[in-house]
Parts: C-alpha cells; sequence; structure tokens
C-alpha cells in the first residue's frame, strides 16, 4: 500500500476497515516560473494541509484522466489529462500553453480517500509525480501528457555523433556564449506584417541573412510573449518555424536573437550586438570538421 502524506496517520485503518468512502484526485503543476495550479476532478474544492484544489465550479478547468500507467520497471510512466476549458479561463490557459508559458513544468497526481465529501483528514496518497511532455490544444481544451522523471534515461548512444556542425545550440551552456550579447533590443514590426511574415529593417551592421535560425520573442501587441524560431531571414521579412498564435500589428515591437549556423568559421567570427571586433568562442565548438568521409575511414 502507498504511504497517506500530510494526514492524521489512520489513512491505512481507514482503508483497512472497509468503510464506504469517497475518492477525489488531485492535479498539481509546477510552472518553471514558480507558478502553481492545483485542481481536482470531485466534485468540490478540496483543502489538503493547507492547500486547495480547485474544482469546476470553482474557476478550475473540467479535469478528466484519460490513462495513467505505472509498472514494475523501467519503462516510464505516463500520465494524460484532458483538460476543458474555454479561451478566456485563467487569462486563456490555452494561450499559455501554446505560448510555452508551460514548458518545463512538473506534473503530480495524488490520490484522497474520504469518510465524508469534503473530509481529508487522512490526507492523499502520491501516484505519480514527473514533468510535462507534450500538449495538444483544440477548440474545447487542451490534452497535457506527463512523462516520470526516469524519461531522462532516454539517451541517445553514443551520446554524441561525429558531424561537422556543432553539438551545441547556439547561447546554451555548452556554448557558453551570453545569448543577452547576441540580442537586439525593441526592434519594430512594419507594415505588410503577419502571423506568418514579420517584416522589420535589420539593425545597423548586420544583414537579415544572420538571422536565419535565430530567435524573435514579441514584447508588445497581441502577440506579447510569443517565441518563434526563425527558418528564413532576409533584409526585409522574418519567417517564423510556424505562425505565431496572434498576428502582430505595425509598431508592436520584439527582441531579436542572431542566429548560427553552427559552422567553425562562424564560432570564430561572432559580432555581439554592442558592437566592436569578432569574438571568438572556438575553443567551446563541439563540431568535427575534420572527420573522414565514410569511404576512407577504415
Amino acid at each position: 500500500m502507498r504511504t497517506f502524506i500530510d494526514g492524521n496517520g489512520g489513512g491505512p485503518a481507514f482503508l483497512a476497515s472497509r468503510e464506504p468512502c469517497f475518492v477525489g484526485e488531485l492535479f498539481t503543476y509546477v510552472l518553471a516560473s514558480g507558478t502553481t495550479y492545483r485542481w481536482t476532478s470531485y466534485d468540490i474544492s478540496l483543502t489538503v494541509s493547507g492547500n486547495t484544489w480547485l474544482a469546476p465550479i470553482d474557476g478550475a478547468p473540467l479535469v478528466t484522466r484519460n490513462r495513467f500507467g505505472v509498472k514494475n520497471t523501467v519503462e516510464v510512466p505516463e500520465l494524460e489529462l484532458r483538460l476543458g476549458c474555454t479561451d478566456t479561463l485563467l487569462s486563456n490557459l490555452k494561450t499559455q500553453i501554446h505560448n510555452g508559458l508551460w514548458d518545463g513544468a512538473r506534473a503530480e497526481m495524488d490520490r484522497v480517500f474520504m469518510p465524508a465529501p469534503g473530509d481529508t483528514q487522512y490526507g492523499y496518497v502520491l501516484l505519480f509525480n514527473g514533468r510535462q511532455s507534450s500538449a495538444v490544444i483544440d477548440a474545447e481544451g487542451v490534452t497535457m501528457t506527463a512523462k516520470g522523471d526516469n524519461v531522462l534515461m532516454n539517451q541517445q548512444a553514443p551520446r554524441n555523433l561525429y558531424q561537422t556542425n556543432c553539438l551545441h545550440t547556439f547561447c546554451d551552456a555548452g556554448c557558453t556564449l551570453d545569448a543577452n550579447d547576441y540580442t537586439f533590443a525593441g526592434i519594430a514590426v512594419a507594415y505588410g506584417s503577419s502571423a506568418t511574415r514579420i517584416v522589420y529593417t535589420p539593425p545597423s551592421g548586420f544583414t537579415g541573412a544572420q538571422f536565419t535560425q535565430g530567435v524573435f520573442t514579441m514584447t508588445s501587441g497581441a502577440a506579447i510573449g510569443q517565441v518563434r524560431t526563425i527558418r528564413f531571414a532576409n533584409d526585409t521579412e522574418l519567417l517564423p518555424t510556424y505562425p505565431l498564435y496572434d498576428a502582430p500589428a505595425r509598431g508592436d515591437t520584439f527582441n531579436l536573437l542572431l542566429g548560427c549556423d553552427r559552422q567553425q568559421t562562424s564560432c570564430q567570427n561572432r559580432y555581439p550586438v554592442a558592437g566592436g571586433g569578432p569574438i571568438s568562442n572556438i575553443q567551446h565548438y563541439r563540431g568535427y570538421p575534420y572527420t573522414p568521409q565514410a569511404y576512407i575511414a577504415v
């Protein structure tokens, strides 16, 4: 039997008595920002050990557990929830999820056994604790999938591949460069822009092509907070990898991170936005440009 948490210690005895009980499931999401959401699929909101899990009648989404599986093996456990919600619930929950604000969130599912509705004296039983994996958004709500922490054991073997391109992502921990040194702030959206095309003027001293494979982040307007990778850029427009959720208007602003083609020459000649000479980061380059061709690598 699983251990009851934050209860009065009588949970196992209560279940062993086989007395009638009411069962509720508690779902907790903790975002990377620290924001915490607590919802329950029970008919009323439940308070356990000072924390309250809201029911739909109190403003929470309608939570339905579609699938939950745990096996006594190294197989990754998975929790799938269906959140029924409107476009305006919780400051547009669907838009927040779409814009990536839930990336890196942690998910937990607990179960509470009550001798009477709302009587949570025995605490709860932890059934699942993992990390947010994916989300599918439709007109009626969101389907959320979380996976257990042992998903981190799913690693490529061998860990690294021998390839010409650098294995790092530009400005990640391995690259070591600071994204702030290569980001232009307050770039204005020009007339003719849409959700699939941003018309702009490149910053002075840089060409549009240098922003291909870069990233832009909307900082004002209807699309504020939305982040997109740039699949193509020239001196007049940026094309995101997939459309913005809301079309920007003329005068809206965005931050623009330079792109990186992950080639050795680019790593040796990286110009920061503040100006000055090129900065070489070749000591952190993780490509293998001198790897022999397969037909001679014998």
